[in-house]
């Protein structure tokens, strides 16, 4: 598919030093489509379109194109009063493709001519060669290019110079290194100091404290066998395994129920949401801190923030926050129907949302996203629940898209008197076609009480 560039911009107003020098676009808007192309670009809807985007204004010279501001009007659909200070969602996203293009050329694109770059401090592409050639012999080809000879220059001409060098000259290299490593330092710094995770993240991302992120338990699918759901006491001290094998159960059924049983697995949901809410924390990543909830104990839950992901069906530590909350959610038998109850419908609202089919299956689904202070009232904590795995990874969408969570705090506002409440319950509604989510929308929301 031919990539489309924007028009080119008035840039009269930018100065020549700082203007962009086009390069040759074909051999370049090329490696853009096979890069756009590739399988780990096609798994994301924003990136192929940031890159050919950045790529067109950087190959056309268009300056003015490459501001957060049009760079969110053009990819991200952002309306024109849009506030980078406030939303930093194309940052995210351009720190998220300097991270795959550099993935792409390290694996696919390892035999790629040319190398594409986003250098920290602009949203404009550098092209270099893959590799460069030097005639120069081995020693003069290391010495720095400040230093290299004249090229009118021969080597009878400075024979001193090709021997040795200055007894400085060492001392000096290592300072200019030093220069160089703490003022890229700095730059990074600061560029990641601005990126702090948006509302309601931060609500539960702090730099005081870690943030305790609980993945929901993959292998707890062994409740199935029963006939009955169980509790988190017997979840915690895995009564809930005892009599499921039945007694005729061969060996290889018995090597597979113990390898489920012991191990820690997660879903692709999890592993999606593990990443989004890493991507959404910007520089305070490192406050999060991974664990499935097999491996969670009860003290765990009681000092810190927590991201809790999947309902009690995969996530039983949910249970515990369960008083506090009016969105609840039921199985109609360990087979049957799962659904919502909503425990005081507000004006428009349904009493229950339910869904029929299992994962995978096309049609509504449901999700909440609650945000309730912890169990020691010393913290915070949010609550990612789907009614199928479809209905999680729409609400781990709806909370990666800067425009939806303004819709959210708008609605929430709206529902407490102009003033966003401080602990809330959102009741999501997606619709899902082969496992994936088509529409996303906010269709309900409760404001808490702490």
């Amino acid at each position: 598919m031919a990539t489309v560039p924007p028009p080119i911009r008035d840039n009269n107003d930018v100065p020549a030093s700082t203007s962009i020098v086009p390069v040759q676009g074909s051999e370049h808007l090329l490696l853009v489509e096979r890069i756009a192309h590739s399988e780990a670009f096609q798994k994301s809807l924003r990136l192929p379109a940031l890159l050919r985007y950045l790529a067109a204004c950087t190959l056309q010279g268009d300056r003015a194109g490459l501001t957060e501001q049009a760079i969110g009007r053009a990819v991200f659909d952002k309306t024109e009063d849009f506030n980078p200070t406030e939303d930093s969602s194309v940052r995210v996203y351009v720190r998220q493709l300097r991270l795959r293009l550099y993935e792409y050329f390290q694996s696919v694109g390892v035999n790629e001519s040319a190398l594409i770059e986003i250098p920290k401090g602009g949203y404009a592409l550098a092209f270099h060669p893959r590799h460069v050639p030097s005639a120069l012999p081995e020693t003069e080809a290391e010495l720095p290019a400040a230093l290299a000879l004249p090229a009118t220059e021969t080597a009878s001409d400075s024979p001193i110079v090709k021997r040795s060098l200055p007894a400085w000259f060492p001392w000096a290299l290592v300072a200019v290194l030093a220069v160089v490593a703490i003022a890229g330092w700095l730059r990074s710094y600061r560029s990641a100091a601005l990126s702090l995770p948006p509302w309601p993240l931060n609500r539960v991302v702090e730099s005081q404290r870690p943030t305790t992120v609980v993945l929901a338990d993959a292998s707890y699918v062994l409740r199935l066998l029963g006939d009955r759901q169980f509790t988190l006491d017997e979840y915690v001290d895995h009564k809930y395994t005892k009599g499921l094998i039945p007694e005729d159960a061969t060996r290889g059924e018995m090597t597979l129920f113990n390898y489920l049983q012991n191990s820690q697995i997660t879903s692709m949901a999890d592993a999606r949401a593990a990443a989004t809410f890493t991507l959404l924390a910007g520089s305070l990543h490192d406050k999060l801190v991974f664990r499935s909830a097999k491996e969670v104990k009860g003290d765990t839950m009681l000092t810190g923030n927590f991201i809790l992901v999947g309902a009690k069906n995969s996530n039983p530590w949910v249970e515990l926050y369960e008083p506090r909350m009016n969105f609840r959610f039921f199985e109609s038998g360990i087979h049957g129907s799962r659904y919502i109850d909503n425990r005081n419908p507000r004006p428009g609202e349904q009493p229950f949302y339910a869904v029929h089919e299992s994962t995978g299956y096309s049609g509504d689904d449901y999700a909440t996203i609650s945000l309730v202070p912890s169990l020691n009232d010393q913290g915070a904590t949010l609550l990612v629940q789907g009614l199928r795995r479809e209905g999680t990874e729409a609400a781990i969408q709806f909370l990666s898209s800067a425009s939806r969570r303004d819709q959210l705090e708008a609605k929430l506002r709206a529902a407490n008197g102009s003033r966003l409440p401080k602990y809330f319950e959102a009741l999501i509604q997606s619709h899902a076609v082969a496992g994936s989510a088509t529409s996303i929308d906010c269709i309900a929301v409760h404001p808490l009480q702490p």
